[in-house]
């Protein structure tokens, strides 16, 4: 496909580093703008994100590489380098992968990756480089495409080792529920996290024939019982997390989707929820809707995500091949920019086209490459 050799060609011009829409923190001068305050620092971070013209540069916040960005440009390769027979996107998808595995936060025999800026959202606030659940699952999947896509077994070691991280610092065990967390000190219950670092678990047990710990079926049926009546899902459980949109249903979805290899009985709990997800979520043309109800800001993140959960259930969604196909034409020729990166939002009146890799440019790479991988195997 053009746009991903197009894709390619922009991120390898600039070795995948870039900007985040969330790392103003990482100015120089933040601690001077923020006052060093919870609210300041939201503020900032906010300020900087929604801006259409690019702060970054003035607030002298230098492109950079982050881990989760990473995992996901190096399964795009992985998944290239089959669809194409390409030896090329080969070495590349092992050399960041390896990069990725060396820049582990490392805890006896497990592994995890965090952000390379300070995070302050409504919920919490964390220091970069801190494990999350998020970085540490993507970066989880990546290793495990290498394993499964190129036959290297050290990142399939590499992905058991991120398995060991979750359950022995992020499973959350009240004696009522079972979960795990997003970043180790905080207890919410934010579901997207929770079924990510499962299918974690269950895709490396799947891959490395081992048995499926116990503990992460235990996890996912803490998340399955929360799902609402009308299939979806809120973002996190409490007050806090009274809220639905699309990607992270995307996410809740896919990782059911992988966690249902190992896992009896997730079938009703899926189809309610891509029931929801394809009626609330997306318009009658087949852009995805950022929440149910809303139109705007149309989000890139919600196009490469919605292609990802549509390709996980291959074959168990009538149709799916084909949504991912209409998903991906859409993203194409609205987001994708003519320099070869992917914009960031489209409002009802402006577009925000600052270049960022770990939310728009390095999914959606990811995301064609698997269409791409899908189809050759029809």
């Amino acid at each position: 496909m053009d746009a991903v050799d197009s894709i390619r060609r922009w991120g390898e011009a600039r070795d995948w580093a870039g900007y985040d829409p969330y790392d103003a923190l990482n100015s120089p001068l933040a601690p001077y703008l923020t006052l060093g305050t919870p609210v300041g620092r939201r503020a900032l971070t906010q300020v900087v994100k929604r801006s259409p013209v690019n702060l970054r540069p003035l607030l002298r916040v230098r492109p950079a590489h982050n881990d989760k960005a990473l995992g996901l440009v190096a399964s795009g390769y992985a998944r290239l380098a089959v669809a194409r027979a390409d030896d090329s996107a080969a070495d590349a998808a092992r050399r960041w992968l390896d990069h990725v595995v060396a820049d582990a936060v490392v805890d006896g025999d497990g592994r995890a990756w965090g952000y390379h800026f300070d995070v302050r959202t409504r919920f919490f606030g964390y220091a970069k480089g801190t494990p999350n659940a998020i970085a540490t699952s993507f970066v989880a999947h990546a290793l495990l495409d290498g394993l499964e896509l190129l036959g290297e077994a050290r990142f399939g070691e590499a992905a058991r080792a991120a398995t060991v991280f979750l359950l022995e610092h992020m499973l959350d065990d009240d004696g009522e529920e079972l979960f795990f967390r997003y970043v180790p000190e905080e207890r919410a219950l934010v579901h997207n996290a929770n079924l990510l670092a499962c299918s974690v678990g269950v895709r490396t047990s799947a891959l490395r024939a081992e048995p499926l710990d116990e503990r992460i079926a235990a996890a996912v049926a803490t998340s399955v019982a929360a799902q609402h009546d009308d299939g979806s899902w809120l973002y996190a459980a409490g007050q806090t997390g009274d809220w639905v949109d699309n990607f992270h249903t995307g996410y809740v979805l896919e990782s059911l989707c992988h966690c249902a290899a190992l896992i009896d009985g997730l079938s009703p709990a899926l189809e309610r929820g891509f029931d929801f997800w394809e009626r609330e979520l997306f318009e009658t043309g087949g852009a995805p809707r950022p929440a149910p109800g809303r139109r705007f800001p149309i989000d890139a993140h919600d196009y490469a995500q919605a292609i990802e959960t549509w390709l996980a259930a291959l074959d168990r969604r009538q149709g799916a091949l084909e949504r991912a196909e209409r998903t991906a034409e859409l993203l194409v020729s609205q987001m994708l920019n003519p320099a070869g990166y992917v914009d960031f939002q489209r409002g009802r009146f402006l577009t925000n086209r600052v270049p960022f890799v770990r939310w728009t440019t390095a999914p959606t790479f990811r995301a064609l490459a698997g269409l791409e991988l899908a189809r050759s195997r029809r």
